[in-house]
């Protein structure tokens, strides 16, 4: 199965025979640099991986050439759209398509336009393969805490940004976090942040948010990522409720 899933959630399934290119290449941003006066070289480069391109080749048959003109163009229609999920195989991952750099088209001999072969190329601007749903961690506390552990498995094969959602109580007007894997931490010290006010911290976009209102002020440190595998943060702060959440993604 080959589904398009929209920005509005508005779905298309290919209904032919189709097969996935290049979906396992990945580019790395390193490079060798010779050293001055001596034999050898050092990798420079921030080591992050370059958007990429995957190509999908599927075949379209139809009975009359009206029919297969119909459906090649909604075909088009839908692979031609920008920041939506192609569903590949797995229901539970997804690839984010932010858009279309290429079509190939022949027409089979003999069929007389009724059949087509058709190559698609899509930008993966985001290079990583998703899961569907997000998974979000929930802690509850009913008294003031003191680096206490949140721990869990992230399944992903590379790191995933998170995102902490801060519940008050009453009041998280000094919070810290920290990560035992990375050695990383924020603080965010937020004297508004009061019940009904939440605040949102989203690694992903780079965000500090009170509610509806931009709170970067407030956060000093790290935009915290979960490493694959195991692993440990600990929060320090007032009574609340504390949510992580992330969405897992792979190579392939």
């Amino acid at each position: 199965m080959l589904k398009i899933i929209t920005s509005t959630n508005a779905t298309y399934e290919l209904p032919e025979e189709w097969a996935l290119s290049d979906a396992g290449s990945v580019t790395f941003r390193n490079k060798l640099e010779d050293k001055a006066y001596s034999h050898g070289s050092s990798v420079v480069g921030d080591g992050k991986i370059s958007g990429r391109t995957i190509t999908v080749e599927f075949d379209m048959q139809e009975a009359t050439e009206e029919e297969h003109d119909t459906a090649v163009n909604q075909a088009y229609q839908y692979f031609a759209q920008t920041d939506y999920k192609l569903q590949v195989g797995r229901t539970d991952r997804v690839y984010r398509v932010a858009g279309l750099s290429k079509i190939k088209h022949k027409y089979q001999k003999g069929f007389k336009q009724r059949w087509s072969n058709i190559t698609v190329s899509l930008l993966l601007a985001d290079p990583f393969r998703y899961a569907s749903s997000r998974t979000t961690i929930t802690k509850v506390y009913a008294e003031a805490q003191t680096a206490t552990e949140i721990t869990f498995t992230n399944p992903s094969s590379v790191d995933v940004p998170l995102t902490f959602t801060f519940t008050p109580t009453a009041a998280m007007a000094a919070i810290t976090v920290s990560h035992d894997e990375s050695g990383q931490a924020f603080t965010m010290s937020d004297t508004l942040l009061s019940t009904p006010a939440v605040s949102v911290i989203n690694a992903e976009a780079g965000t500090v948010r009170r509610d509806a209102g931009n709170s970067i002020n407030t956060f000093r440190g790290t935009f915290l990522h979960a490493l694959p595998g195991m692993n440990t943060f600990k929060y320090t702060g007032d009574a609340g409720t504390v949510t992580i959440a992330y969405t897992a993604r792979w190579f392939v």
